[in-house]
């Protein structure tokens, strides 16, 4: 379970550079950061695809889409002086607590089943 975990983490590391370098591709006009976007997506896709033959599409889904958004949104705070809310913090909050919840085992689970 640990070993799905760390190439989760892989592949929101790989969806958060990309989104980054989406930014200074400048809608694909400049060649290095576009190409470190294409790449960065193909290796965090393929982690994803992996990930999912052996667990849930949904939880691995859920973890790979919600963990990139938290991390990006912050990224985008911190790099390039986005907005920042009440709303928003709330909403990054609401994320993260999702994502916790569906890491949560469930006392309904079988004996030796993982939750990823």
């Amino acid at each position: 379970m640990k070993s799905a975990y760390t190439w989760l983490s892989i592949a929101i590391a790989f969806e958060v550079i990309g989104a980054t370098f989406m930014k200074y591709s400048n809608g694909f006009t400049q060649w290095g950061p576009s190409l470190i976007v294409i790449l960065s997506y193909a290796i965090a896709l393929l982690f994803y695809i992996f990930l999912t033959k052996d667990h849930e599409l949904g939880i691995i889904n859920a973890l790979w889409s919600g963990g990139g958004t938290v991390i990006i949104a912050v990224a985008g705070i911190v790099l390039f002086q986005e907005s920042t809310s009440l709303s928003k913090f709330l909403a990054i909050f609401l994320i993260v607590i999702g994502i916790v919840g569906l890491n949560t085992k469930s006392r309904y689970r079988e004996k030796g089943e993982e939750t990823i």
